[in-house]
C-alpha cells in the first residue's frame, strides 16, 4: 500500500487529488521510523503502562496508541502513566517537547467531553514538568555560580589552598555534569529509529564487517591514490554498524569499534576469495 501511495504521489495530478481528499501524508505504513518516547512491546495486550502491538508499528499507529492508552486512564492514573514513560526516557526535555507538540495538535481536534478532559490533564502534567525542569536548571546554575564565587573570594583573601580545594570541587561537579550529558546523548542516540537490519545467520557477522572494510578501502586500480570514499574512517564504520544493525545496537561506540577491529583482523587479504571479491568491486565501480 505504501509503495502504491508513493507511486500516486509521484504524479502531480494524483498528488493533488490525494491532498484534496486529505489522504496525502508524509508518513508511510512501513514499520519503525519513530523515536520510542513511550515504551512499547510486541505481543498480546496486557493491563500495564506499556504500549502493545501485534507487530512492529509504523509512526502514526505508534503516536495514536500513545493517546489511545492514555484514554484508558482517568484522574491520577493519567499522571502515573505519563510518569512511567517519562522516567524511563533518558532525555527529559525531548520527551516533554514531543508530548507538548502532540497535545497542542490533538487539543484542536474534536473529541468527546471525557477525552478532552483527559488531554487537558496530560497538558497540565506537561506544564508541571516544564516548571520542574526549569527550576532544576536554575538551581544548577546558581550552585555553579556560588561555587565559583567562593573560589574567587578565597583567592582574593589569599587563601590559596582553600581556593584550590574549592576549584577542584567545582571541576569535579562540572566533569560529572558533562559525563551525565554525554551518557544522556548516547542513550538518546540508541533510541533513534534505526537498527532494524538483522543478520539471518550470525556466522556471517565477521564477513559483514569485513565486506564493509573492503568497500571502505576500495581504490581505483588505475590510480591507487583515488579511493572510492574520502573521510570514511573506522569510527564511521562502527557508527554504521551500531545505528543500522541489531547485533551492534545495544553496544557502546568504543565496544563496536573493538568488535569491528577484531573481525577485520581475521581478514586474509591474500585469500583468493577476498582477492576475487576486491577485483569484482573494482571492475564494478571503475570500468
Amino acid at each position: 500500500m505504501g509503495k502504491f501511495r508513493d507511486w500516486l504521489s509521484s504524479n502531480m495530478i494524483f498528488r493533488n487529488i490525494l491532498a484534496d481528499f486529505g489522504t496525502r501524508s508524509a508518513y508511510t505504513g512501513e514499520a519503525g521510523g519513530f523515536i520510542p518516547y513511550f515504551q512499547y512491546r510486541i505481543g498480546p495486550y496486557q493491563r500495564d503502562y506499556y504500549l502493545y502491538f501485534p507487530k512492529e508499528p509504523f509512526t502514526i499507529r505508534y503516536h495514536n496508541e500513545v493517546f489511545n492508552k492514555l484514554f484508558e486512564y482517568a484522574g491520577d492514573d493519567i499522571f502515573k502513566y505519563l510518569d512511567f514513560h517519562f522516567e524511563a526516557f533518558p532525555e527529559k526535555s525531548a520527551f516533554i517537547l514531543f508530548l507538548d507538540r502532540q497535545l497542542t495538535e490533538r487539543l484542536k481536534k474534536s473529541y468527546s467531553k471525557e477525552r478532552q478532559i483527559k488531554l487537558e490533564s496530560a497538558a497540565d502534567w506537561v506544564a508541571e514538568k516544564k516548571l520542574v525542569l526549569k527550576e532544576l536548571a536554575e538551581v544548577s546554575r546558581e550552585a555553579i555560580s556560588r561555587d565559583l564565587q567562593l573560589v574567587i573570594d578565597s583567592k582574593a583573601a589569599g587563601e590559596t589552598d582553600e581556593a584550590e580545594k574549592r576549584l577542584d570541587n567545582l571541576t569535579n561537579k562540572l566533569e560529572q555534569k558533562f559525563a551525565d550529558a554525554i551518557e544522556r546523548l548516547e542513550n538518546s542516540k540508541a533510541l533513534l529509529p534505526s537498527a532494524k537490519i538483522n543478520l539471518n545467520n550470525q556466522n556471517h557477522l565477521d564477513k559483514l564487517v569485513q565486506l564493509f572494510y573492503l568497500i571502505q578501502n576500495l581504490q581505483n586500480p588505475n590510480n591507487r591514490t583515488e579511493q572510492l570514499f574520502s573521510g570514511f574512517n573506522n569510527i564511521d564504520l562502527a557508527t554504521i554498524l551500531r545505528l543500522h544493525f541489531r547485533e551492534f545496537a545495544d553496544k557502546k561506540p568504543n565496544t563496536v569499534e573493538k568488535n569491528a577491529k577484531a573481525s577485520i583482523d581475521k581478514l586474509r587479504p591474500n585469500d583468493p576469495k577476498v582477492q576475487k571479491l576486491t577485483l569484482a568491486m573494482e571492475e564494478f565501480f571503475y570500468s
